[in-house]
Formats: structure tokens, sequence, C-alpha cells
């Protein structure tokens, strides 16, 4: 259905077009939801929308905080690849812990999380979710210190992680290590321009 779509609220016209089935944006990069139809003939201010194509936005990843204590959605369900709790061995039982100390941390359990963390770890040592969890959840305990040194050996497991860097940075900052915090905010940016979003000048 292709019908124009205009609300009128005193002097605001909000108007849209249902957007054509994505067979029909094979070839569009944008569709603009507004015809001239729907233009109001004084000076009101006209709010339309347009839909961009989510390659077009440059977005990358930007998961802060998936699978993190401090993920909002609160949910296991997207963390299966990286909790393993149905593993054999080592593998699945640190996975059981760390979905445990995420539990933990959504319920602000913060000793509880650490601990089960700890479990994690003990199992898995170099399981770098488990070392970023824990750095975390010290964090959100007040621990800075014992926050930066978990999150180093985040880093030191996952490299290529722009969220371990990123988390530091705001644990340095914390601690006034203004530098430390610029040089990891800069890592972050480097490996997920997605950061940008999130980390202040």
């Amino acid at each position: 259905m292709d019908r124009v779509i205009a609300e009128d609220i005193g002097e605001l016209v909000v108007s849209g077009r249902r957007a054509p089935p994505p067979q029909a944006m094979a070839s569009a990069s944008a569709i603009t939801a507004v015809t001239e139809e729907a233009l109001p003939a004084d000076n009101s201010i006209v709010v339309t929308g347009t839909r961009v194509s989510r390659a077009r936005t440059g977005s990358g990843r930007g998961d802060w905080n998936a699978c993190t204590v401090e993920d909002p959605g609160r949910a296991l369900g997207g963390c299966s690849r990286a909790i393993d709790a149905d593993g054999k061995g080592a593998r699945g039982a640190a996975g059981v812990q760390l979905a445990e100390g995420l539990q933990r941390g959504w319920q602000r359990d913060w000793p509880g999380a650490i601990a089960a963390f700890d479990a994690a770890i003990a199992l898995q040592p170099r399981l770098a979710l488990a070392w970023l969890n824990r750095g975390l959840a010290h964090h959100q305990a007040g621990d800075l210190e014992a926050a930066e040194a978990d999150l180093d050996r985040a880093i030191r497991y996952a490299p290529r992680a722009a969220r371990g860097y990123y988390h530091r940075s705001l644990v340095r900052a914390a601690r006034g290590n203004a530098r430390g915090a610029r040089a990891d905010a800069a890592q972050a940016l480097r490996l997920d321009p997605a950061y940008e979003g999130v980390i202040e000048d």
C-alpha cells in the first residue's frame, strides 16, 4: 500500500508513507517518506522519515554492553555463542558460571556475580568474557583497582575486542588516568568505529 499518512497536530504535520516490500527496495538505498501532496501551504514544520539500509550507517557492532552485567536487555538468549553452557567439560562448566555471574550482576548482586566469575576463571583461565565481566562487576562495586586489573586480562585474552578497551577507558578515567583513558578510547574506536557514539571527548 502506497498511501500517504499525514497527521496535523496544531502547527506540526507528521507525514509518512508505508515502505514498499523489500524486493522493491533492492536498487534503492533510501526511501523518502513524504510527497508534495502532504506538504502544507504555510510555513509549518514538516517531519519526514527516511529508511536507510543498515549497510550505509557505518555503525559496526557497537557491542559494548552485549553479554555483560551492564546489558540493559538482561537476556542470555543472544549470548549462546559466547557462553557455552551446554558444552562439555571445563568449557561447559565455565559457561554455566558465566551465565550465573551475569544473572547475579543483573540483580546487582555484585559479590555473587564476582564469585561466579571467579569460578568461571578458575575453570577457563583465558576466558576473556569472564575477565571482562568480573572487571565490570568490580567497577560497579567500587573497586576500581581490581576492575582495571581484570580488564587488563580481558584485553590480553581478546586484544581485538573493542569493548575491553572501551570499558578500561572508563575505569582509567575514574581513576584519574586521563592519558590512559584517551589511549584506550582511541583503540576502541580503531577496532570498532561504532564506539564513536558512546565515547566522550
